[in-house]
């Protein structure tokens, strides 16, 4: 197989059913196992997630079809599949679980059982070829299979606005993946609906902000008090560098609340920190540090140690000691200083407007 990648996408179009194209996700994770990230040819983060889009997608058509075979019909109602999380920033690496979503049109008076009850069995059938393909279940059950994850327009918005009106710990944990979160099929505009439902309440109410901010800089970065790395000290990753925890998510929580503090209506936190550019006056310098670090995370992010297990394919997110290379300890300290910054610039931004 070749690492072109629009070949790739080609062969997943292909497809005709889940087993035959589970066999290809298999086959690319066979030869990626072998190829040098540091000589692949592109971009690694692009192209892993565009693989992921289109199987993501394939799992959709397929519940799709699954559901007119029985006889239930296709979707009586416009619905867009959201995707939360890594896949929401078009960040996973190869190694993902699910973190999905459903919204649908509202229903017309009279008809919101049997439309919830369509929507139900499609949401349990994607989430069911997903697992086909080895995508394993989200750990805090956020996929549309939960009616939590699944519901019409309106509802997602009486639900977002519990949540803020109720700023606990837990419901703020909830609107942050709101905010992450991508149509990947379906209804493009309706796939828009909650994220910018949430944008346009922080809008109006900048004290939910400093709900936010708890949860945001709850994840520190692995780096010593003398910018020394933090290692893991037990178990089967001992001796590596914890990078989904101590690098890569206090970045991405950062990024994340400046974002919605500035209406940036943006998933990506690569297209985050751009589109913060000229949002933030004279700390447009600081801008370039984010990118740069940021993608020297996600390249370590992509080393990080992985398995298949019960065929799901799962990732620790730990770098193993044996790939922590000179020049890769050099990079990844870089990074985590500039994440420290960059926590330091969102407690600041935050005392600095009334909330």
């Amino acid at each position: 197989m070749e690492f072109q990648l629009e070949e790739i996408r080609k062969e997943i179009a292909r497809a005709t059913d889940t087993a035959s194209l589970r066999d290809l996700r298999d086959q690319i994770h066979e030869k990626l196992r072998s190829y040098p990230l540091d000589s692949f040819p592109g971009d690694w983060n692009d192209w892993v997630n565009t693989v992921h889009d289109e199987l993501i997608r394939f799992a959709v058509s397929q519940a799709e079809k699954e559901m007119d075979d029985k006889g239930l019909g296709l979707p009586p109602k416009a619905y867009a599949m959201l995707l939360f999380g890594s896949g929401g920033r078009r960040e996973q690496t190869l190694w993902s679980d699910q973190d999905n979503g459903l919204i649908y049109e509202d229903p017309a008076l009279g008809e919101e059982e049997a439309v919830a009850r369509y929507f139900e069995a499609f949401g349990q059938a994607i989430v069911d070829v997903l697992f086909q393909l080895g995508y394993p279940p989200c750990e805090g059950n956020v996929m549309c299979n939960n009616p939590l994850w699944r519901q019409s327009s309106s509802d997602w918005k009486a639900t977002v606005d519990n949540w803020l009106g109720n700023p606990d710990w837990e419901n703020i944990r909830y609107v942050l993946i709101i905010a992450d979160s991508r149509c990947i099929s379906g209804d493009a505009a309706l796939g828009e609906v909650i994220r910018n439902h949430l944008l346009e309440a922080v809008k109006a109410d900048k004290r939910l902000l400093g709900h936010m901010l708890r949860n945001t800089l709850r994840r520190k970065v692995s780096l010593g008090v003398l910018g020394n790395l933090i290692p893991e000290r037990f178990g089967e990753d001992m001796g590596g560098i914890d990078i989904k925890y101590g690098a890569y998510i206090p970045f991405v929580n950062a990024i994340r609340l400046l974002a919605v503090r500035h209406g940036v209506p943006h998933s990506g936190t690569l297209e985050r920190i751009n589109g913060m550019e000229g949002k933030l006056g004279a700390e447009g310098e600081a801008v370039r540090d984010w990118r740069h670090a940021f993608g020297s995370v996600l390249k370590l992010r992509s080393l990080t140690s992985s398995k298949l297990e019960e065929g799901y394919y799962q990732s620790s997110g730990v770098l193993p000691g044996a790939l922590l290379t000179k020049e890769r300890k050099k990079d990844l300290k870089d990074a985590l200083r500039t994440a420290q910054k960059l926590h330091k610039y969102v407690e600041k931004e935050m005392d600095s407007i009334e909330i």
